[in-house]
């Protein structure tokens, strides 16, 4: 390589720090071009519905539609939508409810009114009851002639065999019911209230919603199949069930996180109603002409054009098949689509993804989206870990055993503080020793004790990790007690003969800083990062421990960086348990690194600080610690390399980082080899980037004389 001098006359790259910094800046502006603009046509037609009334709801079953509003409205068609025609009004009443299935509609207003009419009668059946001071807001069929009714305080009403059952439970307002059979159902209603009926609806069970929700009015709710269900919020927030390993739908509900909107898991919009095409795909329509879809369960919601002004609000949509369908609105609009609402490309050609300047036009924006977010856990993950590094090294390089405590106090001290820690740590366990033999373990499966006292009761019971403290600060404290409280002021090593060879025990000369910290390393270097990523992510749930309170407490903030803070990091929940998962593992191997180069100090180092009357901690942090750091550069380089690297696996929680956009890019464009050949260009430009500033860090704090290469 051909070197130069500088003015002192040391040798240095012909590039320069600055100038490679420079150099990779550039590569990535260049990815950062926008594209060429590119029009569209709605995916929606106008129809004509025949009346300017208001129209709330529609149901569909084959070729047949009804659609009902304002003033008893009610229109229908036979051959798909194409044409509509006035029905015959039975009521003067809004009929602002609809439920479609087993050969029958239903349509209902919020004062009582029943209408009732199968595919093969011509005339509707009023069933209209008396619902006494209570409103009602769904309806759904569980039967020819059965159905399930829900309104305001709790209503509940069944109709079977011709006689009405009430059902109420006590509580909020219902404002939604869906039945995926005759047997299994679920409401919902204020402030997060979601009940499940596995019985017809003659029961109901409370079930949890998901913490962003628990606050919020949701307002629809649809059973779609043995593996989903979606509701919505009245907050434009979208909610969904899956069935998990041996949990069936309906019992656990997550909050979806759009990709397409930051991560953000509120759309901004006033929804009325969503639809489900397939398991994966649904339309929502709202207030103020929004129309919308996703394709892949609510990661990327797309609104759609539609071709009448935006003052429209639409109030339901009924979907024919997977691609036909009708929404319905304000004034009788009525519009229908062939393609489930998809804007279509017009004025261009089909771009073509095997040129490829199309297919990094196309997916450019998606990868400097996900290098910024990898960028964002990268970032906050090096000072986590180096934080935790840091401490951890100074906590495991500590001198101070039990036998120094002790020898500082009286034998009389140590016993009475053997005594009260016995009992302390006795009581701690005594309180877990129930909750352990209700957990039905047997011989060797009590290792995984500690998992099952944290979460006893399962997917129905919160999370307790006061639990695993007790557990932990009740067996050291235990432990503890007994080796104080058999004290007998000489602290010296045990010996003991087993089967002719003699065993040395040195309890005194424990640690307690070095036990903890080598408890953390242990746990964080002998179990995989990705299952750290799942466990911190679903199972701690540490993301909605630390990012809400966290950005609840920042949401007045105006400062740049305090909004960044709260918009960016704590309000993605995704994001906070990557920074965790990424933090905490990396502490446990720079606290190695750290310590090895702590060992590296000579001890007349320390010697010296503690003999101008430093402490021990003093000494670390004032003259010892700045010495290690400059040491261990090169090999926490690497460590922060992998860092790196090792954010892809963030992609397992759903979090939006450069890998998983490869994986989405892929999906659509089937080029495998440019995906993720151009994702190992931009890992490749962020770690070089990195390893040339830890470079420049390396020679600029070089100690002179100290190594083979120090000194000039």
């Amino acid at each position: 390589m051909i070197e130069t001098m500088n003015s002192e006359g040391r040798r240095r790259d012909p590039l320069s720090f600055p100038s490679l910094f420079s150099i990779a800046l550039m590569s990535l502006l260049v990815l950062s071009i926008p594209a060429n603009a590119q029009e569209y046509r709605s995916g929606w037609d106008i129809i004509d519905s025949g009346t300017s009334e208001d129209l709330y709801s529609v149901e569909s079953q084959g070729s047949e539609i009804w659609a009902f509003g304002e003033n008893g409205i009610m229109i229908m068609s036979f051959d798909g939508g194409q044409t509509w025609e006035l029905g015959e009004s039975l009521t003067s009443s809004d009929l602002t409810i609809s439920s479609s299935g087993y050969g029958s509609f239903l349509t209902a207003s919020n004062d009582g009114t029943i209408l009732v009419k199968s595919t093969n009668d011509s005339m509707w059946s009023d069933i209209t009851f008396d619902f006494g001071n209570e409103l009602i807001h769904g309806a759904c069929l569980t039967g020819v002639s059965e159905f399930v009714i829900v309104g305001g305080n709790g209503t509940i009403w069944t109709y079977e065999m011709q006689e009405w059952t009430n059902r109420s439970v006590s509580g909020l307002d219902l404002l939604d019911v869906s039945f995926l059979d005759s047997e299994r159902g679920i409401a919902v209603g204020e402030q997060g209230t979601i009940l499940f009926s596995d019985d017809g609806g003659e029961t109901w069970d409370y079930r949890d919603a998901p913490t962003e929700a628990s606050s919020s009015r949701i307002t629809d709710v649809e059973f779609f199949s043995e593996i989903r269900a979606y509701a919505i919020t009245d907050e434009g927030g979208v909610i969904k069930s899956s069935r998990e390993i041996n949990t069936a739908v309906g019992f656990l509900w997550n909050m979806q996180y759009f990709e397409s909107e930051g991560n953000s898991n509120n759309l901004g919009e006033n929804l009325t109603s969503i639809e489900i095409a397939t398991t994966n795909k649904f339309l929502l329509s709202g207030k103020e002409g929004y129309l919308s879809m996703s394709k892949d369960g609510g990661n990327i919601v797309t609104r759609q054009t539609i071709p009448l002004d935006n003052s429209t609000s639409f109030n339901d949509i009924a979907m024919i098949d997977s691609f036909n369908g009708v929404a319905v609105g304000s004034n009788g609009s009525l519009l229908l689509t062939e393609r489930s609402g998809e804007d279509e490309q017009i004025g261009f050609e089909v771009m073509d993804f095997s040129e490829f300047g199309n297919f990094v036009d196309y997916s450019k924006g998606m990868l400097i989206d996900g290098l910024y977010a990898t960028v964002n856990i990268v970032m906050f993950g090096i000072f986590l870990g180096f934080f935790l590094g840091v401490s951890l090294s100074m906590m495991k390089t500590s001198p101070t055993t039990l036998k120094e405590i002790s020898q500082k106090r009286s034998l009389t001290v140590v016993r009475i503080a053997g005594v009260i820690f016995t009992v302390i740590g006795t009581s701690l366990l005594s309180h877990l020793v129930p909750i352990i033999r209700n957990l039905g373990l047997d011989g060797w499966e009590y290792i995984y004790a500690p998992i099952g006292i944290i979460n006893p009761d399962g997917i129905t019971g919160d999370l307790q990790f006061e639990n695993f403290l007790f557990l932990i600060l009740g067996v050291s404290l235990l432990l503890l007690g007994i080796l104080l409280v058999s004290a007998n002021g000489e602290y010296k090593k045990s010996h003991f003969n087993i089967r002719g060879r003699d065993i040395i025990w040195n309890p005194w000369g424990v640690r307690p800083l070095n036990f903890i910290a080598t408890i953390y390393t242990d746990i964080f270097r002998n179990t995989p990062l990705i299952v750290q990523f799942l466990f911190i992510h679903f199972g701690v749930q540490i993301g909605a421990l630390i990012g809400d309170p966290g950005a609840e407490m920042l949401e007045d903030s105006s400062n740049f960086v305090l909004s960044f803070l709260r918009d960016d990091i704590l309000s993605n929940r995704a994001c906070v348990s990557a920074i965790f998962a990424l933090g905490l593992n990396s502490g446990a191997y720079q606290c190695e690194t750290i310590r090895g180069a702590i060992s590296a100090i000579p001890s007349g180092q320390m010697e010296a600080g503690r003999s101008i009357g430093l402490n021990y901690m003093q000494t670390m942090r004032l003259v010892i610690m700045p010495q290690a750091i400059r040491i261990c550069i090169p090999p926490m380089g690497n460590e922060m390399v992998n860092l790196v690297l090792n954010s892809s696996l963030a992609m397992v929680i759903g979090y939006s980082e450069l890998t998983r956009k490869a994986k989405l890019i892929n999906a659509v464009t089937f080029q495998v080899f440019w995906s993720y050949g151009m994702v190992l260009i931009s890992y490749f430009i962020v770690t070089w980037t990195l390893a040339l500033f830890l470079r420049y860090l390396e020679n600029k704090t070089r100690i002179p004389g100290l190594g083979i290469s120090g000194g000039n």
